[in-house]
């Protein structure tokens, strides 16, 4: 991320900005859930937002802020067409991989290169690590502990189903791996998409604010279809708003990385804790 600042945004860039965040939420946090009216989906709402947004920022420029609303477009489409769930089976790791890997993160970061002439950051180390940084990791560890148990335990009970494991013995073990490693492609996958990708784009024409409230949104969308259901939404953005303020902070993109991996590692705890009481220690 640059050092400086963006200009202020006009009122017509602010407008696009909001139309395609809002767009976001009805094309694929809300993909899932039944629409009213007797509509099809809730994405029938969202795509002539996403198409107004994009039109606005035609019109109002620059033309890298038009060019980045297309990549947001993108990103939606590809959302929207790809079944995104708990689901831990070959087939579907394997469109997730084609699908979040490449159609998210390669294809973006070549246009970013190539047509916006605007590289992402990929910005993983930025000097030394501050003691404020080492503080944080313990300290980020127990909050998010804290909150996941009342998650898990009290808010949202049923949430591990968005997760499904075997009820037997057969084939646990191979189940558990499989959720472990899931979730940890998935968490460095929500940093590069969401932090490098979209509030990079974001805090190159907005203000810090602006933007991590916008990219919180995309967050929060995307992991609300995926399992985050109840006070799911609650819960991620305030975490997406910490990731967003702490790469600002840190520069690093290892560092937010290494906290969503250590938060990744209390939610398979407490999914496998769940379904199967008593697998591990648990208060």
């Amino acid at each position: 991320m640059s050092d400086a600042l963006p200009p202020p945004a006009t009122a017509g860039r602010r407008a696009s900005l909001w139309l395609i965040t809002a767009a976001m939420v009805l094309v694929v946090g809300l993909k899932s859930y039944a629409a009213p009216w007797g509509l099809p989906g809730w994405h029938v709402l969202g795509w002539p937002l996403l198409a107004a947004g994009i039109y606005l920022a035609h019109r109002v420029g620059p033309v890298n802020w038009f060019r980045a609303t297309v990549l947001l477009a993108w990103l939606m489409g590809v959302l929207h067409f790809t079944r995104i769930d708990g689901d831990t089976g070959d087939t579907h790791a394997l469109e997730l991989v084609f699908s979040l890997g490449i159609g998210v993160l390669v294809v973006p970061a070549l246009a970013a290169k190539y047509w916006l002439r605007e590289p992402l950051d990929y910005s993983w180390f930025y000097g030394r690590w501050s003691p404020r940084m080492w503080l944080w990791l313990p300290a980020g560890f127990a909050l998010a502990f804290g909150f996941m148990w009342l998650y898990f335990q009290v808010l949202t009970p049923t949430l591990h189903h968005s997760w499904p494991l075997p009820a037997g013995q057969e084939g646990r073990t191979e189940a558990m791996w499989r959720l472990f490693w899931g979730c940890n492609f998935v968490g460095v996958w929500d940093e590069l998409a969401f932090i490098n990708f979209v509030f990079v784009l974001f805090a190159r024409h907005f203000r810090f604010g602006e933007a991590n409230l916008a990219q919180a949104v995309f967050f929060t969308s995307f992991l609300h279809e995926m399992a985050f259901v109840g006070w799911g939404p609650v819960v991620i953005y305030v975490f997406a708003l910490v990731q967003g303020l702490t790469y600002k902070t840190t520069r690093s993109l290892f560092y937010i990385v290494v906290l969503h991996l250590m938060i990744d590692t209390i939610l398979f705890y407490m999914i496998v804790n769940r379904w199967y009481p008593g697998w591990g220690w648990h208060p």
